[in-house]
C-alpha cells in the first residue's frame, strides 16, 4: 500500500503553509525580544496549531503558571535555536527542566524555530513512524502509541523513551520528507521546501485522515 497515495497533498501543503507563517512569526518575536508573546505561542496558548504536543494535553497555561515566568520558556528556545545538531534537543529540554515541558511540546519549538534542521517527536510523527514500522498495521500502530502515551512511568523513563523515539524519527521522517515530494510530483501539487516542517505536514495529514485511511478499500 502507498502510504500517501489516498491523502490530499493540498490539505499538506495548506498544513504546511499555516506552520510556516508560525515559523516566521516566532523567528521575528525571537528577534525582537518579546519573551511573554513568543512563549505564548510556542506553547500553543496564543494559536493551538504553534504546539500540537501542549494543547492537546492541555500544558501552555500549566508550564507558564509552573515557571510564574515566560523568560524561562524563552531561554529554553533560545538555547534549542543554538543547538548544533539535532542530536543536543533533548538534552537541552531535559537540562532546563521545566515542569511540563518535555521532549513533545520542547522539539516542537525547536522544529519551529529551524525546521531544516529539526523534526517534531509528538504523536503525529511517532504515529506516522509505527505506521510503517508495523507495514501499515493500523491496530498495532495504535496499540504502540497508546504505549508511549502510558502515564505511569516514572518522569526519568518517560525521557529515556522519548530521547530514543526522538532519535529514531530522523530516518522516518526523512523518508516522509522524500515520499511527499515524489507524491507531489505526481499529484502536480504545491511542495513545501523546509525539510521537516514539510514531513510533519504531511504526518499530520496522514494522522488527522487515519481512521478514514484505514477504512478506505485498498
Amino acid at each position: 500500500m502507498e502510504l500517501l497515495s489516498r491523502i490530499s497533498m493540498k490539505r499538506v501543503f495548506d498544513h504546511y503553509q499555516m506552520r510556516f507563517s508560525i515559523h516566521e512569526r516566532m523567528i521575528q518575536l525571537m528577534g525582537s525580544e518579546i519573551a511573554l508573546e513568543f512563549s505564548e505561542l510556542a506553547l500553543g496558548i496564543s494559536n493551538p496549531r504553534a504546539n500540537y504536543s501542549a494543547y492537546e494535553h492541555g500544558l501552555g497555561k500549566r508550564i507558564l503558571a509552573k515557571t510564574h515566568r515566560a523568560q524561562s520558556v524563552f531561554d529554553l528556545a533560545k538555547d534549542l535555536f543554538k543547538c548544533r545538531n539535532a542530536s543536543e534537543v533533548p538534552s537541552v529540554i531535559m537540562n532546563h527542566d521545566i515542569p511540563f515541558l518535555k521532549i513533545s511540546v520542547g522539539s516542537e519549538i525547536s522544529m519551529l524555530l529551524r525546521p531544516n534542521d529539526f523534526w517534531v517527536a509528538n504523536a503525529r510523527t511517532v504515529w506516522a513512524y509505527l505506521l510503517v514500522k508495523h507495514a501499515y498495521d493500523f491496530k498495532l500502530a495504535n496499540e504502540e502509541l497508546e504505549l508511549y502515551r502510558d502515564g505511569e512511568r516514572s518522569s526519568e523513563m518517560n525521557y529515556e523513551i522519548w530521547w530514543e523515539l526522538h532519535r529514531l524519527l530522523e530516518t522516518s521522517q526523512v523518508h516522509l520528507h522524500d515520499l511527499g515530494l515524489r507524491e507531489a510530483q505526481r499529484k502536480v501539487a504545491s511542495i513545501g521546501k523546509m525539510k521537516f516542517l514539510w514531513a510533519d505536514a504531511i504526518a499530520n495529514e496522514i494522522y488527522e485522515q487515519r481512521e478514514t485511511y484505514r477504512l478506505a478499500p485498498t
